[in-house]
């Protein structure tokens, strides 16, 4: 369960991917469940991607940086409970990276089919449609909404 914080705080702990085994490259943060904290998950996790070997301006990396701004807006806009943050988690997964957003609210995500001219709701589409591939899971008191995106064999070679 995420703690619970004072409006307007976060308490946030990144550790780096670290060794050459991806296996075990792993970051996480915790954010302010607000939409200005869209912005700084989008620029930490570019920094996390490169630090990784991803290459920072390749169609990969934009292609994840869509999927985890999208989970994080719906964390953000449905699952909002007040006083509480958003974690962010980054695991390298064989050929791809793993985007974990856990929020404060347990039940899933009810599926809608949309209407032509609605102005919202197309995010998960975006991610279903990037993203090789996506679920949501139960824990305790939390959801993790999740998605896997491959690099695409756009890593930056070692000089």
């Amino acid at each position: 369960m995420l703690a619970d914080r004072p409006q307007g705080t976060t308490q946030s702990e990144s550790r780096p991917f670290g060794p050459v085994d991806s296996r075990h490259r792993f970051s996480e943060r915790e954010f302010v469940s607000e939409f200005e904290s869209v912005g700084v998950v989008r620029r930490w996790a570019r920094q996390v991607l490169t630090d990784c070997g991803w290459e920072p301006d390749s169609e990969a990396v934009s292609d994840f940086l869509v999927v985890l701004a999208e989970l994080v807006t719906n964390a953000v806009v449905h699952a909002q409970v007040p006083g509480r943050s958003v974690l962010v988690r980054l695991r390298q997964v064989g050929d791809g990276c793993r985007v974990e957003v856990v929020d404060g609210r347990p039940d899933l995500m009810p599926q809608t089919d949309l209407l032509p001219r609605e102005e919202s709701g197309r995010g998960l589409l975006l991610v279903r449609d990037l993203a090789a591939a996506m679920g949501v899971e139960r824990s305790g008191e939390d959801k993790i909404v999740w998605a896997k995106v491959h690099h695409q064999g756009q890593l930056r070679t070692a000089a």
